[in-house]
């Protein structure tokens, strides 16, 4: 989005302007404003260009970006994003008798024959996206309310999607997706990587060090980096792990570059970031700030502290917990981090001084009719809906936490839904383009830690108990009920979870095709309180989908105002697709007035390690400190103090962007995108150029070190390869 400048501004120098422009925006590839990016860097991108970085960029499962970047299918990406693989790398491991905890310890394969398979764990490029809109919406009638609204879209966005995956086959997976809430639909084809391994990741220390409490912070000292390698048949088939498989060759990869970056270099980013709510009206940023965001900050610190009291116990439960208890400490952070920033930034009177502008346009432009009723009709939907069952809804998703319940119910879900003979009939997640994914997800081997499992259900069960007589859970009720006088939520959870055998994968596979009829006559207690439970979460997701369609239509209605308003195209909202931001290498200055340079050096993690006694979460890992002792204080300064670290850049992320390549005016890998700073915080709201920076790893630090400290020399002489004419 292009601010807007005086005419006096304007008259002083076209070129001076020129630089003025914000690096504001996460674009869709056909929208990346090209001149703009011309003028402003002198970087003319070619439909060449375009294509290489959309071939180059997957989007992974666990939440992140990935990027080829070689020929025989290497892939970088972050070390919190690969950490699920590196988890179950280290139980695949410790089950074979081994000891290591390559979490904590890092691995380095020898070979691409000692590389380790991530399971469940996907990769997928975008191959291909046309507008759906109109067919999306070709069933909606006038007079129509808004749950059949809801029904006919998202059955149409299922028809298109069993055709699309018909006619693709089984490498490929198909989605319709919505942009600015349905103001405009695609249909977006992914290639699928489904055997994805290990080839290398630092210790988790050197991934994160400085912990929690340097999260979202800069200055920052971490090679957030793991390599993976996406595998195939021979035959080309996309199939899962195989020892037969065969590294995969990329159609398009992006090269490393060692050359580095200075102050002012060119950045392009691209990755598939998350979301953010550039265009949410201030009716949902009042609500986040006074309930949504504090509400899931409650809800992150309880299950954090479970998970965290677990961990502790054994280091078996640490392996097991990881990376749950890393992406609920790392979204509570954020969440404490953007509540404060909304606070004093002041967001929702932004958005409020945003409204009247519009109002006033809207009212003064014969264009703006049509969009005259919006803003009251969002006022209403948060006023009489979006409240009214949140407690409800509470209790619900905590009770789902519990792998007995949630694999119970998805158990006999899924019998009920395989029994419908038409797709049309079944729910979208159930659709038998899907089945291959819910039978792996429900016959996973994941340890599951039954006392911990009881805790997060005594936890549903206590807010279920809770709630008003109109949103009484009649399947807790009728527990409490069986489960006599004097029951607790603590006990009736605890008997559900020693009772039941779905916990165990084995009985799971066998339960995993069995008929309905099973289920309805088990006496497994699990599945006793599913098959009770179902229909409060059947009603829960009809209420939630119209509730979401009320709100998506004016979104969408005020999104198509702001256009007409604005007389430009504006960057969609990000929700996980495929976009490109740009920007430049540049430090800042802090909220305390100071200067902050653009990067960080290796000699200053050491010094920073000694200045916190070199201990807990500033501890320099073992394997890095006897290389540096070995290497001495002479050659060390020589060679390596001043190699860069961190750098930060002003291109436009959020969450998901994590691993996605930082790439100079060439297009070649300089860093690896693994977080944003404090001032950017409020970043999914509004974008700041001023102070709000991308924290970037330099590609060449972390291979510096994973050749020279992790013996990983053979993955990055592969990754320095120079690139063969294709």
């Amino acid at each position: 989005m292009i601010k807007r400048l005086s005419s006096a501004t304007l008259a002083a120098c076209v070129l001076a302007c020129m630089m003025l422009v914000a690096d504001e925006g996460m674009w869709r590839l056909d929208q990346l404003p090209l001149k703009q990016i011309e003028q402003k860097y002198g970087v003319a991108l070619t439909p060449e260009d375009i294509a290489r970085v959309q071939g180059a960029v997957v989007r992974i499962s666990t939440g992140g970006t990935g990027t080829f970047a070689s020929a025989d299918g290497l892939i970088l990406t972050n070390h919190h994003v690969a950490l699920d693989c590196i988890r179950t790398s280290t139980l695949a491991e410790q089950g074979q008798g081994k000891a290591e905890n390559l979490i904590e310890e890092g691995f380095t394969a020898g070979s691409p024959a000692a590389e380790l398979s991530c399971k469940r764990f996907r990769a997928q490029v975008e191959v291909s996206s046309r507008d759906v809109t109109t067919e999306v919406n070709a069933g909606v009638k006038p007079g129509m309310d808004t749950a059949a609204i809801q029904r006919a879209r998202m059955t149409a966005r299922s028809d298109l999607e069993r055709a699309c995956q018909k006619e693709k086959g089984d490498n490929f997976s198909c989605a319709v997706v919505d942009f600015n809430s349905g103001a405009r639909s695609l249909l977006i084809v992914y290639e699928d990587y489904r055997d994805i391994r290990l080839a290398y990741a630092p210790e988790k220390q050197l991934g994160y060090f400085g912990g929690d409490e340097m999260n979202f912070r800069f200055p920052r000292y971490v090679s957030d980096i793991s390599i993976l390698r996406a595998y195939e048949s021979k035959d080309g088939r996309h199939t899962e792990f195989s020892a037969d498989n065969v590294p995969v060759r990329p159609k398009h990869y992006l090269p490393v570059s060692m050359t580095g970056v200075k102050e002012g270099d060119f950045a392009l980013v691209a990755g598939n970031p998350g979301a953010t709510n550039r265009y949410r009206m201030s009716y949902s940023a009042a609500y986040n700030v006074s309930k949504g965001i504090p509400d899931q900050i409650r809800d992150a610190e309880a299950q954090l502290a479970l998970l965290r009291k677990y961990g502790a116990m054994k280091p078996g439960y640490q392996t097991i917990l990881q990376s749950q208890i890393f992406g609920i400490a790392n979204t509570l952070k954020y969440n404490q981090d953007v509540l404060a920033a909304l606070k004093a930034s002041d967001v929702v009177e932004q958005r409020r001084k945003r409204e009247t502008e519009l109002t006033a346009w809207v009212n003064a432009d014969p264009r703006g009719k049509e969009f005259a009723g919006v803003l009251d009709a969002q006022r209403a939907v948060y006023a009489n809906d979006v409240e009214a069952n949140s407690d409800l809804d509470n209790a619900l998703n905590w009770i789902q936490q519990s792998s007995a319940v949630s694999y119970a119910a998805n158990l006999y879900e899924f019998a009920l839904e395989r029994a419908k003979t038409s797709d049309r009939d079944r729910e979208p997640q159930f659709q038998e383009r899907n089945w291959q994914d819910v039978r792996q997800a429900l016959t996973s081997d994941d340890p599951v830690i039954a006392e911990l499992d009881a805790d997060l259900l005594a936890m549903g069960f206590q807010r279920a108990m809770a709630l008003t007589d109109g949103q009484r859970i009649p399947a807790v009720g009728m527990l409490a009920g069986r489960a006599g006088t004097g029951a607790t939520p603590a006990s009736m959870a605890k008997e559900l979870v020693s009772g039941t055998s779905v916990l165990s994968a084995e009985v799971r596979k066998k339960l995993v095709d069995a008929p309905a009829a099973d289920f309805e006559a088990s006496k497994d207690p699990a599945i006793v309180f599913s098959r009770a439970l179902l229909p409060t979460l059947k009603d829960q997701r009809a209420r939630i989908r119209v509730l979401n369609e009320k709100l998506f239509m004016n979104r969408a209605a005020f999104a198509r105002a702001l256009v007409a308003w604005k007389g430009a195209e504006l960057y969609p909202d990000a929700n996980f697709t495929l976009r490109a931001t740009f920007g430049r290498v540049a430090g800042y200055t802090n909220a305390k007035g100071k200067a902050v340079p653009f990067s960080t050096y290796f000699g200053d993690l050491f010094a920073l390690a000694a200045a916190r006694g070199n201990t807990g979460d500033f501890a320099v890992p073992a394997r890095l400190q006897a290389w540096r002792q070995k290497l001495g204080d002479a050659d060390f300064k020589a060679k390596y103090a001043q190699l860069p670290v961190n750098f930060v850049s002003t291109n436009d992320i959020t969450g998901g962007n994590s691993g996605s390549a930082t790439l100079n005016n060439k297009l070649q890998i300089v860093g690896l995108i693994f977080d944003g700073n404090e001032e950017a915080m409020a970043g999914d709201w509004v974008y700041s150029e001023k102070a709000g920076r991308a924290l970037s790893t330099d590609i060449r630090f972390a291979l510096t070190v994973a050749r020279d400290v992790h013996g990983a020399g053979w993955i990055v002489e592969e990754l320095l390869k120079p690139a063969a004419r294709r």
